[in-house]
């Protein structure tokens, strides 16, 4: 396994080259979590047995339960690797990311998808991001530093889906700004819109990699408010022609339960 490439000079492979991929161990979680990453690539090429390049969008989910995570700019170096490999069809592009990553990620499922240029027409995506949305709040936002303590509750059951397009991190190694949409879907004490407004926003100057970011939403608001059921989606913008959704929930699922929203900003 190679060294961390975020942050540090790293040409890429002229071959399919699995090396150059990097795992991270996901962090220990003190809640049951449970969801999947899913990562979509619109930069994807190959050669065909003629050496002609082919181009695709590549779509990569893999379980929450994994040992690891992919870091982001080695997948970027495998995969511009691969636009100098030949390929006799898309179906073994496809397997051999999936066995790639399934080998690194240890993990219990792993979906990948090729789009080929012909069914790019047939894509589309939400022109609105699902639920009420927080963002027409009239709310005061002074704390730029994740800060749990601003969520509170009111009295009465709710089972009600919030968003926000206002989500914005930064990398915990470049420093530079990740912008993302946020979904959440629960049941139980009604929480505070403003308050969740609020929380959210205070994640401007928090540094993590998305999925950490995702699930740390996912457990402040799992510690502060109890729901009864939480599910926590955060649809990032993309950088390097990648966009990342982890999914972050409190009840199993499986590779058959896959939700695959794309938001009108990615």
């Amino acid at each position: 396994m190679s060294r961390i490439p975020l942050g540090r000079d790293t040409p890429a492979p002229k071959g399919h080259d699995p090396s150059v991929l990097y795992r991270i161990p996901r962090k220990p979680c003190p809640f049951p979590v449970y969801g999947y990453d899913l990562w979509r690539s619109y930069e994807l090429s190959w050669l065909n047995p003629k050496g002609k390049p082919m181009v695709g969008i590549m779509e990569l989910i893999y379980s929450r339960e994994s040992e690891f995570i992919v870091e982001s700019k080695s997948l970027k170096l495998y995969l511009n690797g691969l636009s100098y490999a030949a390929f006799g069809s898309p179906l073994e592009v496809k397997d051999t990311i999936a066995q790639d990553l399934e080998r690194i990620l240890l993990t219990p499922w792993i979906l990948v998808r090729i789009i080929e240029q012909s069914g790019f027409s047939n894509l589309s995506c939400e022109t609105r991001v699902p639920g009420t949305s927080l963002d027409t709040l009239d709310v005061p936002i002074d704390i730029y530093q994740r800060d749990p303590a601003l969520l509170s509750c009111e009295e009465g059951y709710r089972d009600e889906v919030l968003s926000s397009d206002l989500l914005r991190t930064s990398c915990p190694i470049t420093g530079q700004p990740d912008w993302a949409s946020v979904v959440i879907h629960y049941c139980g004490r009604g929480i505070d819109h403003s308050s969740l407004l609020k929380y959210l926003c205070s994640y401007r100057d928090h540094q993590g990699f998305a999925e950490e970011v995702c699930e740390q939403i996912f457990l402040d608001i799992s510690e502060h408010c109890s729901p009864e059921m939480l599910s926590v989606k955060c649809c990032y913008t993309r950088r390097g022609g990648i966009d990342i959704n982890p999914l972050r929930c409190s009840t199993p699922l499986g590779p058959e339960e896959v939700k695959r929203i794309r938001l009108i900003r990615q």
